[in-house]
């Protein structure tokens, strides 16, 4: 982020604050309007994927009649095949996405040397890692399946942290110490933590765009817009930074929920549901401030913010709807919105694409109710079916609903015929075919969605499949996953990796030495990484929608290409079949293949470290030694087991671990 203490003079009460807040609220209402029409359609996906379905009146009549009361309870279901598809899905694309290693990898465009790709590789990798991308980046491939697009936002951390404990000391009397007289004093620290691009993800119900332009062509709206609630130790952090100003006038004004506050669907429960952070604790809880964070791109000199007539970008931040409490220029030399959308259709036209639950409720509902009628109608058969005559039985006898009932006569109906005054009608099940009919709205699914049995794990019925057949089914549902990887790859993680890049390039300022990323032969391999190291023009190497080769199967491989290099020495000759196994045996899940290397070393140089006293024989000074003592074995001597063991080893044996 730029340097977040050039904020603009901005009085509370002042005309320029007016027009600045006012410009504000007009852009986020717009958007806000736009946006809400998708609210419907995702509380709808949202009850999809959880496998959720609204209480019915009729479900509700026949719930109030209990099952302590005899009579059976009817429930309706909501097949979650939708839910299955879209974590199948999802599954894969946080394999083609993550399984890498690196996660975010890069090449040179202008010949730029191996050593400064592998020092940004490196840097960048350390990011992701300690910066906690991963968990974020797992959501954000989530949120298109179920909303049709997901949000991460990004900005450049500098972490301060700050420590304070309680220490003993010895009291002074004019700066000397008084021997024996003690105090206990309060020590606060600062401490550098985290230097690095951060990463965070935004709701879609927050997420308010320019909704002149479609979300895909995100950076060329001329705003965007964020809503969240933060504490007011955030406000306090922000204006000791010099980020927050007119935290004064902020205090005077309440925090009001947001029109806009839509909590999606009623069984989610998400923090500050039913108002609860709006009633403080006690009487030092500070509470919580709604913020609508702001990127505009605008000229300065229309907007009264300097003389510049040249579009830029600003960051605004408007609390509880009334104070702007941030106005400062956004100062990154990518000169875009920190905000990176990726869909699950390919769309170029609408606002907003849809999502893989919308597509597939229409087919899921109809599978809903096809199993729901079904056992429905299996109820219903299993209870008795009655034509009674009520003038010649006893209907209490009739509504008993427990088994092995005696239906009595009436004293005017003896000895006619029993039969005549009740009857049973005959029952047909007339939803017999439905479950088979479910089979192919399943089938009717993977095909609309590509996610087949196959993806799933499990191979699809219709008797014995080849390989081939198997293989082919797989490639057909891939190829369609493969096609939204290569899309969000293009349009959202180049274009965030590339600012991964350029925040690097402005704010980094360390020479810090960092482990090389990926695969290596030798362990532990490290490069000491400077902000020049990192200059110049780099490129992300894009997802190619592909899974991840099958380690095991590839290890597989390689050892039966061992077998048949050692069988042709000219192959041996060219090749390095130490390096070759070493490979083998990491793909195999040796981690630790490399502890166990010999090194060998020409006679010459040992004989030097020996001489130098760098080495010793085995056997310690002197030689092996026969070890007379009783108890000793041969080649150790007593001295050697009359030392106690050092930290971290077994009496009798070497150093372990």
């Amino acid at each position: 982020m730029s340097d977040i203490s050039l904020n603009i003079a901005l009085a509370a009460n002042g005309a320029k604050h007016r027009k600045l807040r006012d410009a504000i609220w007009s852009r986020y209402r717009m958007s806000r309007d736009r946006m809400s029409i998708y609210h419907q359609q995702w509380q709808d996906s949202e009850n999809l994927f959880r496998a959720y379905l609204p209480v019915t009146e009729a479900d509700a009549l026949r719930a109030s009649a209990r099952r302590d009361s005899g009579k059976p309870q009817v429930t309706t279901i909501e097949i979650p095949q939708t839910y299955a598809m879209i974590m199948t899905a999802h599954t894969y694309l946080v394999s083609v996405f993550l399984a890498r290693n690196p996660v975010l990898q890069y090449s040179a465009r202008h010949g730029e040397p191996q050593m400064q790709v592998m020092a940004l590789e490196a840097l960048i990798d350390y990011q992701v890692q300690v910066g906690e991308m991963l968990a974020p980046f797992y959501v954000w491939a989530l949120d298109p399946l179920k909303y049709g697009f997901g949000v991460v936002g990004t900005y450049w951390e500098k972490e301060t942290v700050t420590v304070s404990n309680i220490e003993e000391v010895n009291e002074t009397y004019l700066g000397v110490p008084i021997p024996g007289r003690k105090k206990k004093i309060r020590r606060v620290q600062k401490i550098p933590g985290y230097q690095g691009n951060k990463i965070f993800n935004v709701r879609p119900y927050d997420f308010f765009p320019d909704p002149r332009v479609p979300i895909s062509q995100l950076q060329k709206g001329e705003f965007v817009a964020v809503t969240r609630d933060v504490s007011w130790n955030t406000i306090l952090r922000g204006e000791e930074r010099e980020k927050y100003f007119n935290v004064d006038a902020l205090r005077k004004t309440h925090r009001t929920r947001r029109e806009s506050l839509d909590q999606g669907s009623s069984q989610n429960i998400i923090p500050g549901d039913s108002g609860s952070q709006d009633q403080p604790i006690d009487e030092m809880d500070l509470g919580y401030v709604s913020l609508i964070e702001m990127y505009v791109e605008l000229v300065p000199n229309a907007w009264g913010l300097g003389a510049s007539k040249s579009p830029e970008k600003w960051v605004f931040t408007l609390a509880n709807e009334r104070v702007v409490i941030e106005a400062r220029p956004a100062g990154e030399y990518h000169a875009k919105f920190p905000y990176f959308v990726q869909e699950y259709e390919v769309n170029g036209y609408e606002l907003a694409s849809r999502s893989m639950a919308e597509v597939a409720k229409p087919l899921n509902d109809t599978l809903s109710w096809l199993v729901n009628s079904h056992f429905y109608n299996i109820r219903k058969s299993l209870n008795d079916q009655l034509v009674v005559d009520p003038s010649r039985v006893m209907m209490k006898d009739v509504d008993d609903p427990n088994p092995g009932r005696i239906i009595r006569l009436k004293p005017a109906a003896y000895g006619t015929d029993a039969r005549t005054a009740v009857s049973q009608l005959q029952t047909v099940d007339v939803t017999q075919g439905h479950l088979r009919d479910s089979q192919l709205i399943l089938d009717m699914m993977q095909k609309v969605l590509g996610v087949n049995d196959n993806l799933m794990g499990s191979v699809n019925s219709g008797g014995r499949k080849t390989a081939t057949e198997v293989r082919g089914a797989t490639s057909f549902g891939i190829n369609r996953l493969k096609t939204i990887a290569e899309y969000q790859s293009a349009m959202a993680w180049a274009p965030m990796s590339q600012v991964f890049v350029q925040n690097t390039q402005q704010y980094y300022d360390a020479e810090q030495k960092f482990r090389i990323a990926g695969d290596t032969l030798q362990a532990q391999q490290f490069l000491e990484v400077s902000p020049e190291m990192i200059q110049g023009f780099f490129d992300f190497v894009p997802v190619d929608g592909t899974m991840p080769v099958d380690k095991f199967a590839l290890a597989n491989l390689w050892k039966e290409m061992m077998a048949g290099m050692v069988k042709i020495p000219p192959l041996l000759q060219q090749y390095d079949i130490g390096k070759i196994f070493a490979y083998t045996a990491k793909l195999a899940g040796a981690k630790n293949i490399d502890q166990f290397r010999v090194n060998v070393r020409p006679d010459g140089a040992v004989a030097a470290d020996a001489q130098a006293g760098n080495i010793v024989p085995i056997g310690g000074q002197g030689g092996g030694g026969t070890g007379t003592g009783s108890g000793t074995e041969p080649g150790r001597s007593e001295t050697a087991f009359a030392r106690p063991p050092g930290v971290g080893q077994v009496p009798g044996l070497g150093p372990s671990g």
